[in-house]
């Protein structure tokens, strides 16, 4: 990609440039960066990540970790290291465009409701223009990686101070961590690109486009980054 075609791209002109993008469904290029940025950082974290300390800790809470063998128990370990990092691996090749196909079916959702019944090749392009903010966002965490010997899996996703939950005493968890942490200036950006390309294809103001996306963003953190989260760590 030239300067000037980058300058004048739907990352930086989403109002403009990306509803134009969507019509002629411009979305391989954005969707193939954000795939290639996500097994990056991947190559990098993986090696890194301590998987061993997450699978002991919920040995620990399991039922019956007091009756487990040493050897049972070491089994246990390496086969969590080994299905942690085959987790991540495939999650970044493959989870990156299977979750823009999830947005895309939400947002084509919702837009029939409150827009002009877009098509969903082209809301599945506004999609993966919005995984851009994210890969941007892996691909600044990399060098922070390469400082790190180990990292927890919970820091994993706060390894770059971007969020409200840098405000927050260092280890605290729960509902308010959990809000707080998806309180990220990449995730606003994201969701200013989707609404922005949005208005365009459904053909809505910018502002109900903008409140549609805010809300849709909402119940997906309120759900499953805080009330799962929570209901999954209750004993």
């Amino acid at each position: 990609m030239s300067a000037e075609r980058f300058a004048q791209s739907p990352l930086l002109h989403p109002t403009t440039q990306l509803p134009r993008a969507a019509e002629q469904r411009q979305y391989w290029v954005p969707l193939l960066l954000a795939t290639a940025a996500a097994l990056i950082f991947a190559i990098v974290a993986v090696p890194r990540i301590d998987f061993e300390r997450a699978v002991a800790d919920a040995l620990d809470r399991s039922e019956g970790a007091a009756q487990m063998t040493p050897h049972d128990r070491e089994v246990k370990l390496d086969q969590g290291r080994k299905v942690g990092a085959l987790a991540a691996y495939t999650g970044a090749a493959f989870g990156t465009g299977f979750s823009a196909v999830l947005a895309a079916f939400g947002l084509w959702l919702a837009f029939r409701v409150v827009g002009d019944k877009p098509g969903f090749p082209q809301t599945f392009t506004v999609a993966c223009w919005a995984l851009l903010p994210g890969a941007i966002e892996g691909i600044l965490s990399v060098p922070a990686l390469l400082l790190r010997k180990t990292i927890p899996v919970e820091q994993l996703a706060s390894i770059l101070p971007g969020n409200l939950g840098v405000l927050l005493p260092a280890g605290m968890t729960g509902p308010v961590a959990s809000f707080l942490a998806a309180m990220d200036l990449f995730a606003i950006w994201s969701i200013w690109i989707v609404a922005a390309g949005m208005a365009g294809v459904a053909h809505v103001p910018l502002r109900r486009a903008l409140v549609t996306v805010v809300v849709l963003w909402l119940s997906y953190v309120a759900v499953f980054q805080v009330a799962l989260p929570t209901l999954g760590g209750a004993r």
